[in-house]
C-alpha cells in the first residue's frame, strides 16, 4: 500500500458532485454532454476574441507587476537546493517558512522597516504587527530573483528590495547555499542629502519545526535560546541560537506503556536513556503480554478515549495488582467523562440501562443490505483479502472488507431503515481515511455522522452519540467511492446502546478508579494558570486518597494490589506536545517518579532535534554601493538590540532613535525560559547624498542539520556538510558577495533576455524554481538526490514516472541528475531488469518501493541515455551499459511473454503508470515510450560497439511501429487497441490522448529520430489541440481533482471527439496537469506547430497570475497537481530545448541547434554540459549569422551542425573575431562544421559563423 505524507488536500472537490456521482451521470457520453450554467457546449471562448488573443503569442511582452492589492497568491520561495526555503510576496510577507526539514509550512516573524525623516514604515501591505505600514508594493518576479518596490507618498525616499538566493547553472554547491539576500536600494529624489534607517525584526526560531506557530514568543521545541551578536570585517549581525543539554538519565530501568494518541513519543531525536522504555499499546493490548516487571512498568492514558476497550483495562487492571501503576491524565478525559455521564457518580449497579442492539455483525450474510457495485461482492469478507495487509480488530469470521478486487473497485452498502432507540451506534472500522471511503449515518435522506479508518488494516472501535435524533428514521450507509491508495473500507460489529462504551467497560473503571463523580470541569486552572480539571461530585473509593504529585500536581490514588491507580487533575502530556523533547520530558520525570525513580531531563535543547541548528541575520559592512552617480556610496551603520520582549516597544525605539545599540557593544542574551524563545533587531542606518543611491544588502543564513526519514532515522542534510553554521555560512557569502550576485544576476539577465516571449521564459524559469523547493528536491548528507512528487510529502520519492518528465534539474545540475540515475540502477534495478517506482530514503542497496510502472520504467532508459549526452566523457555510457541492457530486455520480455515468446514491439499485459492505474491492450503512450526505450538502447549498443543487441532492438522496434499504426491509428490519432474496453474500468478506448506521444517528445530531445512516422504524429497532435485545448473551462466537471476554473483554458488529459467514452474512464481523464501541457507543447513547437505551442503554454501561465480564486492557489511560483511545487511541472524546460533545438552530444562534442521560433531573430539560453550562455541566429536576405557566446564554463566543439534557408556559398567561422578553420559540409538544409582541432569556447568568448 502507497504511503504518502501529503499535508492535506491538493485541492477541493469539484462542486456539487463527488467522483462516482460525475461518473455516473457522464455515462458513455462525452464530458461536456453535462454543462454547468454559463458554460460553453465546446467550452470555447468566442472565435473573435481567441483570435485577438492568439494574436499576442508572437510578442514578447513585458514583465508581469503584481501588486500587493490584487497579486496576494504570488510568492517566490528563497533558499537554495535542499536546504528548506521561505517565500515572499507581493505583499511584503515573508512566509511559508520550510527550514526546519520537516514538510510542514510554518511561521516565523520577520519584518523589515524602513525610516527616513520623522516616517516611520512596516515594509509589508499586511499580516504582522499593527504597526503603521507602506501603502502599496509591487513585484516583479524573474526567478531566483523578485524586485519589490515600495510606494508611499508619505516616504521622503524610495525603497526598492532585490531578494534572491545565489543560483548559478552547474554549480551546485553555490545553489544550496542556505542563505537569502535581501538587497535594500534607498533612493534619495530630494535636493538635500538624508539619513534613512533600515530594520529588521526576527524571532529566535530554533527549537521550532513548523508545528503549527509559535504563540507570542512561547512555543513547546523552544527553551535555552540564545541571542549573540556577531562582527567580522565583512558583515554585522544577529546569530540566532540555543544551548544544548547533557543527554538526560535514570537512576534504575522504567517501562511505560502510552495510550495510542501518544505515538509521537518515538518521533526523533531518540531522548530518552536506554533503561527507559516506552511502548504505545493498542486496542489489542497485546503490548501487556511484553512486560517484563510489573513492579517497573507504568501504564499512561492521556485523554483516553470513550471507545478505550474492555480488552485494554482488563488488562491494565491484572498489570497493576502486579505491581504497576496505571495513571489517567488529559483535560478533556472523554473515557472518563463517559463514565460520569453514565453512572452520575452512582456504583454501576444502580444504574439501569436498555440493553444493547447487535444491529449488525455480518455472521449471516449481507441479508437486508442492499449491495451497489462491485466493491462488496456477494457476501462478507472472511478477513483478509488477496493482496491486502493483514487485517485485524475484527469480530467473528464476518466483515465488510471492500479491498475486493483491489483498490480500484467501488460501490455503497445500505442498510434497511431503523428507528433510533438508543443514545449511541458503536462499531469497529478500518481502512482508508478518504471522505470516499466512510461509513454514515443518513437521516432525512441527509449524511449526519460519518466515520473512515485511519489509512491501516486494523478495525477500531468508533462511536456516534445520536440523542438528538431519538425516535427518527434512519439508516447506514458504508461507501467506498475512492479509487487509488487506501481506497477501501473495512467496517463490523455495528451496535446500538445506551452506553458510550462496553457497560462491562464502565464496571472495570470502577474497579480500578479511586473516585467515582458526577462530572468532570475543564475550564479551570491552577496557580500558575496552567489548564487542569476538576471532578464533581467526588465520593472516594476503598483504599484511596487525594495527594500531591513531585511536581505538586493533584492526584487521586486508589492502592490495587500490588500497584496503584492514578488520576491526574490535569494533563501529564498534551498528546499535541508529545514530538517534542521538553515537555516529554517533563512527562518522563513525573511518571518516574510515582514509582520512586529519579528521572534527570536534559537542561537544553536537543542537539539531533530537527528544529536544532541556527540561524544568521546580518548587514554585509564592507561592500559600499555604487551610487547612480557613479560615487562611492556610504557603508551603513550597523546597530542591534540583541534581545527584547515587546514587539511594540522594539518598533518604538526605532521609530524614534532609527538605530540600537552598536553591535561590537552587544552581549549574548540569556537561554530562555524552556518553551519560550527571544526575538532580536538589526539596525543599519546610511546617508543619502542628494539625487544618489546607496544599497543595504541583509543576509538571512541558516544551518539546520537534522532531517530523519518516516522511520525515524537520521539522514541529515547535504547542506550543511559545507558550513560549520550559520555564521559560517553568512561569512562565506561575505567574502564572495560580488561573485555571488553577479553570477546569480548574470544569469536571471541571460535566461530573461533574448527573443522568446517574456511569459514563457517565466513559465521555464518559475518550474525551474522548483530545483530548489526542499519540499520537492532534497539531497541528504551522503549525497543521495530524491525528489518527491509535490510539496509537503507528496507521494513516496522518486516516482519514475512522474519524474519521466522533469527536464529543469537535468540540464541545469546534470551531476545531481545522474545521482538519480544512480539511484535507479544500482539500487532499484530487480534482477530481471526492471526499476522498481519508489524507493525508500536512504535507499539501501536493493530495489525498494512499488513494482515498475511501464511509463516509469521506460523513462529511465531515457533519462539515463539523456545524462550519458550530458557527460564530458564516455564513462557513463561504459559504466552503466551493462544494466541499461537489462532495462531494455526487461520491457522486451514483458513484450514476448504477452506475443508466444516473439517480442511484437508493443505491450500489452497491465501497464500500471502515470494515471495510478493499469492500462491493457495497446496504447501509443506506453508503448511509444517502449519504441523510444528500444531506440535509446540501439543508439547506446552502437556507441559501446554491441551490434548484436542494438540490431536485434532496430528489428524489434521497426516491427512495433508497423504493429501500432495497424492496432492503434484510427487516420486522425492514435487510440488504445481494447477490445471490450467499455467492460473494463480505467481503460480509454477510442479516447484522443494530450500523453499518447510521450515517446516521441523524448526521442526528439535525445535526437533518435522518429517513433512513429512524422504525417500520423503531426495529425494526432493538430487532433490533440484540436479536441483537449479548452479556451474556456467555464463548465468543465474536472475529476475528481479541479486544477482550473472558471474563464480559464487548459488542456484536458483525455476526451472522446470521436463518442466511445467508457463507463469508468482512466483514472484523471477530466483533470488538466501542467506538466503535460508543457511536455505536449514542446512536442508541437518540434513538429513545426509553434502557434498551438505557445497557445498551450501561455493558458497554462495565465492561470497562474498571482490572482486569488477557486479552485487553487494561483501562485507563478507553484504550479500545483498532487501537491504544490509539482515535478511533472519541470517538463517545461524542453521548452527551450525544443524552440532552440539545441542538442548537445558531450563526450563527442558535437553541437546541433535549430531554431523554431522567428528563426530570422532568435535569441535564447542554453545550458551544456560545462557551461551556459546565448545562441542566436540572424537572416536577412541570403545571408545567416549563428553565434554562440558562453557566459560561464566552457564549450567543447569538435562539431557545429545548424540550419540553412538559402542556397549554401560560402561560410566563416570565428572565434573571438578570429577566424578558425574548419570543414564545412552542406546537406538536407543544413550545415556541418568539423573543427580540425577540438575548439573550447571560455567563458567570455563567442562562436560566430557567418553563411551567405
Amino acid at each position: 500500500m502507497r504511503k504518502c505524507a501529503c499535508s492535506g488536500r491538493c485541492t477541493p472537490a469539484p462542486e456539487g458532485y463527488s467522483r462516482r456521482e460525475f461518473i455516473e451521470l457522464m455515462g458513455a457520453t462525452a464530458a461536456g454532454a453535462l454543462l454547468a450554467p454559463g458554460a460553453r457546449a465546446d467550452f470555447s471562448m468566442p472565435e473573435q476574441e481567441f483570435n485577438r488573443w492568439k494574436a499576442n503569442l508572437f510578442e514578447g511582452g513585458q514583465p508581469r507587476v503584481y501588486t500587493s492589492e490584487k497579486h496576494t497568491d504570488a510568492r517566490l520561495h528563497l533558499g537554495g537546493m535542499g536546504t528548506g526555503n521561505l517565500e515572499i510576496g507581493a505583499d511584503g510577507q515573508f512566509t511559508t517558512w520550510q527550514l526546519f526539514n520537516t514538510l510542514r509550512d510554518g511561521h516565523v516573524p520577520l519584518y523589515f522597516a524602513v525610516k527616513a525623516g520623522k516616517v516611520t514604515r512596516l515594509l509589508q501591505t499586511a499580516g504582522g504587527p499593527s504597526w503603521p505600514r507602506i501603502a502599496r508594493i509591487e513585484m516583479i518576479g524573474e526567478y531566483p530573483v523578485a524586485k519589490l518596490r515600495f510606494i508611499d507618498d508619505a516616504l521622503p525616499v524610495e525603497v526598492e528590495l532585490t531578494a534572491f538566493s545565489p543560483f548559478v547553472p552547474l554549480d551546485a554547491r553555490v545553489s544550496s547555499m542556505p542563505l537569502a539576500a535581501l538587497v535594500f536600494r534607498l533612493t534619495n529624489p530630494a535636493t538635500e542629502p538624508i539619513t534613512v534607517s533600515l530594520a529588521a525584526f526576527m524571532q529566535n526560531p530554533v527549537g521550532y519545526d513548523a508545528r503549527g506557530t509559535t504563540e507570542d514568543n512561547r512555543y513547546p521545541g523552544c527553551g535555552w535560546n540564545v541571542n549573540e551578536p556577531i562582527s567580522e570585517e565583512a558583515f554585522s549581525g544577529l546569530l540566532f541560537r540555543a544551548e544544548h543539554g547533557k543527554p538526560a538519565s535514570i537512576d534504575r530501568p522504567v517501562d511505560i506503556l502510552a495510550s495510542a494518541n501518544l505515538k509521537e513519543l518515538d518521533s526523533p531525536p531518540t531522548d530518552r536513556p536506554g533503561e527507559l522504555g516506552v511502548t504505545c499499546f493498542g486496542a489489542d493490548a497485546s503490548e501487556f503480554k511484553k512486560i517484563a516487571d510489573p513492579a517497573r512498568t507504568v501504564i499512561w492514558f492521556e485523554d483516553a478515549p470513550e471507545n478505550t476497550s474492555e480488552v485494554v483495562l482488563r488488562a491494565a487492571q491484572e498489570a497493576v495488582r502486579g505491581g504497576a501503576v496505571l495513571v489517567f491524565g488529559g483535560i478533556d478525559q472523554p473515557l472518563l467523562r463517559a463514565y460520569s455521564a453514565f453512572t452520575g457518580g452512582k456504583p454501576i449497579a444502580r444504574v439501569d440501562s436498555r440493553p444493547d442492539i447487535l444491529f449488525e455483525d455480518f455472521e449471516q450474510g449481507y441479508r437486508d443490505w442492499k449491495v451497489e457495485g462491485s466493491a462488496f461482492g456477494s457476501s462478507p469478507a472472511g478477513g483478509t483479502l488477496p493482496n491486502q495487509q493483514r487485517v485485524t480488530g475484527f469480530h467473528g469470521k464476518g466483515l465488510v472488507n471492500t479491498y475486493l478486487g483491489g483498490d480500484d473497485t467501488e460501490g455503497r452498502l445500505t442498510s434497511r431503515a431503523f428507528k433510533i432507540e438508543r443514545n449511541y451506534i458503536r462499531f469497529l472500522v478500518g481502512g482508508g481515511s478518504h471522505a470516499n471511503t466512510q461509513i454514515r449515518l443518513i437521516v432525512d435522506g441527509r449524511v449526519v455522522r460519518a466515520a473512515s479508518g485511519k489509512n491501516n488494516e486494523k478495525l477500531e472501535p468508533a462511536i456516534w452519540d445520536v440523542r438528538e435524533f431519538a425516535g427518527r428514521e434512519a439508516c447506514i450507509q458504508i461507501v467506498d467511492e475512492q479509487k487509488g491508495g487506501w481506497g477501501h473500507i473495512n467496517v463490523d460489529h455495528i451496535v446500538f446502546s445506551d452506553d458510550p462504551a462496553n457497560r462491562a467497560t464502565f464496571q472495570l473503571l470502577e474497579e480500578l478508579l479511586p473516585i467515582r463523580f458526577s462530572r468532570i470541569r475543564a475550564d479551570v486552572t491552577d496557580a500558575k494558570g496552567a489548564p487542569q480539571v476538576e471532578f464533581a461530585g467526588v465520593t472516594f473509593q476503598p483504599d484511596s486518597a487525594e495527594q500531591a504529585g513531585s511536581d505538586g500536581r493533584k492526584l487521586f490514588v486508589r492502592s490495587l494490589g500490588k500497584g496503584k491507580v492514578i488520576v491526574v487533575q490535569g494533563s501529564v502530556l498534551v498528546p499535541a506536545e508529545a514530538g517534542f523533547v521538553a515537555p516529554r520530558q517533563r512527562a518522563y520525570e513525573f511518571l518516574c517518579s510515582l514509582l520512586g525513580v529519579r528521572f534527570v531531563r536534559m537542561q537544553g535543547q536537543h542537539q539531533l532535534s530537527m528544529g536544532f541548528g541556527t540561524v544568521g541575520l546580518g548587514v554585509l559592512t564592507n561592500q559600499p554601493s555604487e551610487t547612480s552617480g557613479g560615487k562611492t556610496g556610504n557603508t551603513p551603520r550597523v546597530t542591534a538590540l540583541v534581545s527584547f520582549g515587546s514587539w511594540d516597544g522594539a518598533w518604538d525605539r526605532f521609530s524614534s532613535d532609527g538605530a540600537f545599540d552598536p553591535v561590537a557593544d552587544g552581549m549574548p542574551s540569556s537561554p530562555t525560559p524552556e518553551g519560550q524563545t527571544s526575538r532580536g533587531a538589526m539596525g543599519a542606518s546610511v546617508l543619502i547624498p542628494a539625487g544618489e543611491s546607496v544599497e543595504v544588502p541583509f543576509m538571512l543564513t541558516w544551518h539546520f542539520p537534522n532531517k530523519y526519514n518516516d522511520a525515524g532515522k537520521w539522514m541529515g542534510c547535504r547542506y550543511t556538510t559545507g558550513w560549520r553554521d550559520a555564521r559560517a555560512v553568512m561569512r562565506s557569502a561575505a567574502t564572495s558577495w560580488p561573485a555571488l550576485r553577479d553570477k546569480t544576476e548574470r544569469f536571471r539577465h541571460l535566461f530573461h533576455s533574448g527573443t522568446l516571449p517574456w511569459w514563457l521564459l517565466d513559465c521555464i524559469s518559475a518550474n525551474a524554481a522548483t530545483i530548489r523547493h526542499v519540499g520537492v528536491v532534497f539531497q541528504i548528507e551522503n549525497g543521495d538526490v530524491y525528489g518527491w512528487e509535490g510539496s509537503n510529502g507528496c507521494c513516496q520519492p522518486t516516482c519514475t514516472h512522474v519524474w519521466g518528465y522533469e527536464q529543469s534539474l537535468a540540464h541545469l545540475f546534470p551531476d545531481l541528475e545522474r545521482e538519480m540515475r544512480r539511484i535507479d540502477f544500482k539500487h532499484q534495478q530487480r534482477e530481471d531488469g526492471g526499476i522498481n517506482n519508489r524507493t525508500e530514503v536512504p535507499s539501501p542497496p536493493r530495489p525498494t518501493g512499488e513494482q515498475p510502472f511501464a511509463d516509469g520504467h521506460a523513462s529511465c532508459v531515457l533519462k539515463a541515455y539523456r545524462e550519458a549526452l550530458n557527460s564530458t566523457d564516455e564513462q557513463f555510457f561504459e559504466e552503466y551499459w551493462p544494466r541499461v541492457r537489462k532495462a531494455v530486455e526487461y520491457l522486451v520480455q514483458r513484450d514476448a511473454s504477452s506475443h508466444n515468446g516473439r517480442p511484437a514491439g508493443y505491450l500489452e499485459d497491465d501497464q500500471w503508470n502515470t494515471y495510478d492505474e493499469a492500462l491493457h491492450g495497446v496504447t501509443t503512450f506506453i508503448s511509444g515510450y517502449y519504441l523510444a526505450a528500444l531506440l535509446a538502447g540501439e543508439a547506446w549498443a552502437r556507441r559501446i560497439g554491441d551490434t548484436a543487441a542494438a540490431d536485434r532492438w532496430h528489428e524489434i522496434f521497426e516491427r512495433g511501429q508497423k504493429n501500432l499504426i495497424d492496432l492503434c491509428w484510427n487516420g486522425e490519432y492514435f487510440q488504445q487497441h481494447l477490445p471490450g474496453y467499455e467492460k473494463m474500468p480505467g481503460e480509454v478506448g477510442p479516447g484522443c490522448m494530450s500523453d499518447q506521444l510521450i515517446g516521441q517528445w523524448w526521442a526528439h530531445q535525445l535526437g533518435l529520430g522518429y517513433v512513429l512516422p512524422k504525417d500520423k504524429i503531426v495529425s494526432a497532435l493538430r487532433s490533440i489541440f484540436r479536441y483537449n485545448f479548452k479556451t474556456d473551462l467555464t463548465g468543465w466537471r474536472h475529476a475528481p481533482r479541479a486544477f482550473a476554473g472558471a474563464g480559464d483554458k487548459g488542456l484536458i488529459i483525455c476526451t472522446w471527439p470521436k463518442g466511445g467514452r467508457p463507463p469508468h474512464v482512466m483514472l484523471y481523464s477530466d483533470e488538466v496537469w501542467t506538466g503535460i501541457e508543457y511536455q505536449v507543447a514542446a512536442h508541437m513547437i518540434y513538429e513545426g506547430l509553434v502557434e498551438e505551442g505557445l497557445a498551450i503554454v501561455k493558458a497554462a501561465r495565465e492561470r497562474y497570475d498571482g490572482v486569488p480564486r477557486p479552485p487553487i492557489m494561483r501562485n507563478p511560483w507553484n504550479e500545483i497537481e498532487c501537491g504544490g511545487h509539482y515535478a511533472r511541472a519541470m517538463s517545461s524546460w524542453s521548452l527551450l530545448v525544443a524552440l532552440s533545438g539545441w542538442h548537445y552530444d558531450g563526450p563527442r562534442c558535437h553541437l546541433t541547434i535549430e531554431p523554431r521560433y522567428k528563426p530570422e531573430s532568435f535569441a535564447c539560453f542554453w545550458c551544456g554540459t560545462e557551461g551556459w550562455g546565448m545562441l542566436a541566429q540572424e537572416r536577412s536576405g541570403q545571408a545567416q549569422r549563428n553565434d554562440v557566446s558562453v557566459a560561464e564554463g566552457r564549450l567543447r566543439l569538435r562539431r557545429f551542425a545548424l540550419p540553412v534557408n538559402s542556397s549554401f556559398q560560402q561560410a566563416r567561422v570565428e572565434i573571438g573575431g578570429s577566424e578558425c578553420r574548419a570543414q564545412i559540409e552542406v546537406s538536407g538544409g543544413r550545415v556541418r562544421i568539423d573543427f580540425q582541432t577540438p575548439v573550447t569556447l571560455e567563458s567570455g568568448q563567442r562562436l560566430s559563423v557567418s553563411i551567405q
